[in-house]
């Protein structure tokens, strides 16, 4: 019986293909620029062409990224579409007490979603790489260092 529970089990995680901590991850960081110039604050995503969860990274100041697949660190193996957006941050109101009769007006037209629907947020990053992206990189397994040098045009 013994012998019978080691081979299913063993049988289980040959079929599962995963190891103990998931699926194969490479890791992945590069640097994103747009037109030679770094991207700060972008969100870069990698999703599987197959099938698979993606992996995303936050640029920093120098256009750094690292992703993250769950909660690890990498990437699942194979091709994968990229996707580059900008981070949009909110407009923060700092130094107001909420007891201030100015935080109970901007609370108030907060709930005007009219305010919010007639903004316009432009996006930097073309379409292109992006809702109609054309970027398409491939994670090894191990170490993959892959920079995303993007353009404004052509």
């Amino acid at each position: 019986m013994k012998r019978l529970i080691v081979a299913v089990l063993g049988s289980l995680a040959v079929l599962g293909g995963c190891g103990p901590g998931g699926p194969e991850l490479g890791t992945v960081t590069g640097k994103v620029t747009l037109d030679g110039k770094p991207v700060t604050n972008g969100l870069v995503t990698f999703v599987p062409v197959a099938k698979g969860g993606a992996s995303i990274g936050k640029t920093d100041a120098n256009g750094q990224y690292e992703l993250l697949f769950v909660d690890r660190k990498g990437a699942l193996l194979g091709q994968h579409k990229v996707t580059v957006t900008t981070l949009q941050e909110a407009a923060a109101v700092t130094g107001m007490r909420s007891d201030s009769p100015e935080y109970a007006k901007q609370a108030a037209s907060a709930a005007d979603q009219s305010a919010y629907n007639s903004a316009k947020v432009v996006e930097p990053i073309p379409a292109r790489y992006n809702t109609n992206t054309e970027l398409v990189k491939e994670v090894k397994s191990g170490s993959n260092v892959i920079d995303l040098e993007l353009k404004s045009e052509g």
